[in-house]
Formats: C-alpha cells, sequence, structure tokens
C-alpha cells in the first residue's frame, strides 16, 4: 500500500460500489429482497467506518510485524469482505 491516503479512497471506492449495486438492485426489483439489501447496505457502512478508523489509528498486533504488514492485512480484510458481499450480493438477486 504506497500511503493511508490510497488506502481510505480504495475502501470508500469499493464499499461505494458494493453500496450502489444493492440500491441498483432495489430500484429495479421494486422492493422484492429490499430487506436483505438493506441490511447489506448497512453492514457495509459500519464496516466501513471499522475500516477508517483502523487506518487512522493502527494498533498492530504481534502478527503484524509492523505498519506494512498491518496495512496489508486491513487491505486484504477489505478484499475478503467485498468480494463476499459480492457473491452473498449475488445469490440474493437471482
Amino acid at each position: 500500500m504506497a500511503s493511508k491516503k490510497n488506502l481510505k479512497k480504495d475502501i470508500n471506492f469499493l464499499i461505494d460500489e458494493v453500496i450502489g449495486t444493492c440500491l441498483m438492485h432495489q430500484a429495479l426489483n421494486k422492493g422484492k429482497k429490499g430487506n436483505e439489501l438493506d441490511e447489506i447496505i448497512n453492514e457495509m457502512l459500519i464496516f466501513r467506518e471499522e475500516l477508517i478508523e483502523k487506518a487512522n489509528n493502527p494498533k498492530p498486533t504481534e502478527a503484524d510485524k509492523n505498519l506494512q504488514s498491518y496495512y496489508r492485512n486491513l487491505y486484504s480484510d477489505l478484499l475478503k469482505k467485498v468480494n463476499g458481499t459480492f457473491d452473498k450480493l449475488n445469490e440474493i438477486t437471482e
């Protein structure tokens, strides 16, 4: 990760993509599965706040050798969550 600034931009971009996709499905399907999509949106908003907080106030654990590995793990968590959420979204909207 080049910088915290880029990490936070990636966090916002990827989570906005998930939320935008949920909103698009809600608009196209007019209420079908609306509650499940609302839950995904709320979950992603909470996740964004947690990641931004972790990026702004790093607290590396013993598993993280240094700040670089801490941020690398944070980015990895972001990608796992976004990919998992898109998989969940695909199952809901099929």
